[in-house]
């Protein structure tokens, strides 16, 4: 007997080499769709650039046909290539089985008649989409009753947003607020929770652990992965804390470590070269070709990481790809071979080996694909905007065949684009799961209400993000101060005196690079009387202080030129200034919301930053409170 707001189905897959007829299929109560018609509106749906108008999945209302018909067809399905089995995967089998549709595909060939071989996808670098087609259809095959919600009408969905009753739905975790509770209770599937500051995103993942398990997902089959260790052992705690400690909680590198230790693939030793040592080998590497120009250690270092975490080669396919290209590419991949090469003669493996190796291994064995695969029955992913090409292949890997995904990240705080975080990648990730289900948390509770407003205002300036709500979710004003400085030579000094007020609480000094907060050590010594010192006050650069948050936060060189940075402007991920622009401005949120109560910024008065004036922040002079 179905529940108040939800109707019963027979999910039920019937794949067929027959070509049945379409009017027996309708009169049968079959909405039948071909193939054809099907992958010309897949194609429709796809974005058109970068920019997104909204937080809605493009292929929303194209999937939506699974949730109006309790049975569906789809005629003529082809399956000579990857691309169609994506399609079928995609746009027909993941959501019809998600909507517990009885579903009917007409194909040319039979699923497992397919092989392996022929349907490697390029990106996975294994028949990643295929085997993800048989598990699912080995499941789907067999009928089962299952209960599905009733479709929401549009006046009903409007009449919500009028209503002053809010919304109505359940609250399985009372305490929470309506966005925190409808990512914990979101389907089975591919679930991208975008978490602004302060939104209670750590809450919301301990709270969907929870649920899993009370949907029957044992603890230890559950992975929860994020960046740094750091965050790893707060996230253990929390889980702990509410009798989950089963929970596989790993960092990134700790879980390659974990599949090559168990492999039996690990060396003597795991870190890295010294700087002088990196410099030696840039050295070796660029005599061999005078023209390259300047190589040095910093450029030799972030050619192995392209090469282990980008584009995921080995040192010979690189130097056979380098053969017939310019000098720097060509210095680039022999130092990538001769750095391999020291790390075998050393027995050792670097910190980007732990993830590269591992990849490799699972994409190149499918007995332990297969084997790590189930292992893990859900997979959950915090600071999802902060990982890196071959970190998001790795926990695709994972989470394949069953596709349990859960994603929380937030594309406004993707700050690391110097170590391959990607905007793009958070708000594509509807592109590579076309099923997904997107909900954002929109409450700031971390941040006064004046902080909190000043922070949308700025990053509203940015385009490549969502559109979305952010609101205060705390009671207290927050306050902004601004001093501009006559001299921005005494600006360290000004810092320093700040400090001397006596403010309860937290307090952190934040700037955009470690000079200036050098600066601000060096002034305090002259500053404070004998027997003061900077202990209880924080020093950290705004990429240093992400996560992090203080009760007061000073700000320090928010000029034009310093924040944004005028090098980090013209360098942008993409080689131009527009998103060079965006990727500062972001920075710039991230100062802003580590304050929770008290924000002081000190800027040059002649050149103030153009991002104050963005936020709504007034420059006048003289201290005063916003």
């Amino acid at each position: 007997m179905a529940s108040t707001g939800s109707r019963d189905r027979t999910r039920v897959l019937h794949w067929t080499t027959d070509a049945p007829a379409s009017r027996q299929l309708q009169r049968d109560g079959y909405h039948v769709l071909t193939y054809q018609r099907l992958a010309v509106a897949v194609v429709s749906a796809r974005p058109n650039g970068s920019v997104r108008s909204s937080l809605k999945n493009p292929a929303t209302g194209l999937l939506s046909i699974y949730a109006k018909h309790a049975r569906v067809a789809v005629l003529g399905v082809p399956s000579r290539r990857v691309e169609e089995l994506r399609i079928i995967y995609g746009y027909i089998l993941e959501p019809a089985f998600r909507s517990g549709c009885s579903l009917l595909i007409s194909a040319e060939c039979d699923l497992q008649s397919l092989s392996p071989k022929e349907f490697i996808d390029p990106e996975w670098r294994c028949p990643y989409t295929l085997e993800r087609l048989w598990y699912l259809a080995s499941i789907y095959t067999v009928p089962a009753q299952v209960e599905v919600p009733d479709p929401v009408s549009r006046w009903r969905r409007l009449a919500n947003l009028v209503s002053r009753r809010g919304d109505s739905r359940p609250r399985p975790v009372p305490h929470l607020d309506p966005e925190q509770n409808a990512a914990i209770c979101a389907g089975d599937g591919v679930v991208q929770v975008i978490a602004p500051a302060g939104s209670g995103k750590t809450t919301v993942l301990v709270e969907r652990v929870r649920e899993l398990c009370r949907r029957g997902t044992p603890a230890n089959r559950i992975l929860c992965s994020t960046f740094n260790r750091d965050a790893c052992l707060e996230m253990s705690a929390r889980l702990a804390k509410v009798g989950l400690e089963d929970t596989n909680v790993r960092s990134f590198h700790g879980l390659g470590l974990s599949i090559l230790k168990e492999e039996g693939l690990l060396r003597e030793s795991i870190g890295t070269l010294e700087i002088p040592r990196w410099q030696e080998l840039a050295e070796r590497a660029g005599a061999a070709d005078p023209g390259c120009g300047k190589f040095d250690a910093a450029a030799a270092q972030d050619a192995v990481g392209i090469f282990k975490l980008v584009l995921m080669i080995s040192p010979r396919t690189a130097w056979e790809r380098a053969a017939d290209q310019g000098p720097r590419e060509r210095v680039k991949a022999r130092v990538y071979v001769l750095y391999q090469r020291l790390l075998r003669q050393k027995g050792m493996l670097d910190f980007d080996d732990l993830i590269s190796k591992s990849i490799a291994l699972l994409q190149d064995d499918s007995h332990i694909r297969r084997r790590w695969q189930a292992r893990f029955e859900r997979v959950l992913v915090d600071e999802y905007q902060d990982i890196e090409p071959a970190q998001a292949l790795l926990i695709g890997l994972l989470a394949a065949p069953q596709d349990s995904l859960f994603c929380v990240g937030d594309e406004d705080q993707c700050i690391y684009a110097w170590r391959r975080a990607s905007v793009q990648r958070v708000i594509d990730l509807d592109q590579v799961y076309p099923g997904l289900e997107r909900f954002p948390l929109i409450r700031n509770y971390r941040c006064g209400r004046a902080i909190t407003k000043a922070s949308r205002r700025l990053i509203g300036h940015n385009r490549i993000r969502f559109r979305k709500p952010l609101k205060t979710g705390i009671k207290e004003p927050g306050h902004i101060r601004v001093w501009p400085q006559a001299d921005p030579g005494r600006g360290a000094a000004f810092v320093a005196r700040l400090l001397q007020e006596t403010v309860p609480g937290q307090v952190a000094v934040l700037a955009r690079t470690g000079q200036l907060l050098a600066d601000v050590v060096e002034a305090s010594r002259y500053v404070f009387d004998a027997g003061e010192s900077l202990g209880g006050v924080e020093l950290a650069t705004v990429h240093g202080a992400k996560g992090r948050e203080w009760d007061r936060v000073i700000l320090f060189g928010a000029d034009q030129g310093r924040f944004p940075l005028a090098r980090a402007v013209r360098s942008g991920d993409k080689g131009d200034e527009e998103s060079g622009l965006e990727d500062e401005r972001r920075l710039f949120y991230v100062a802003l919301t580590r304050a929770k109560l008290q924000l002081d910024i000190v800027f040059s008065a002649e050149k103030p930053s153009q991002f104050l004036k963005e936020a709504g922040i007034r420059t006048s002079r003289g201290g005063r409170w916003l």
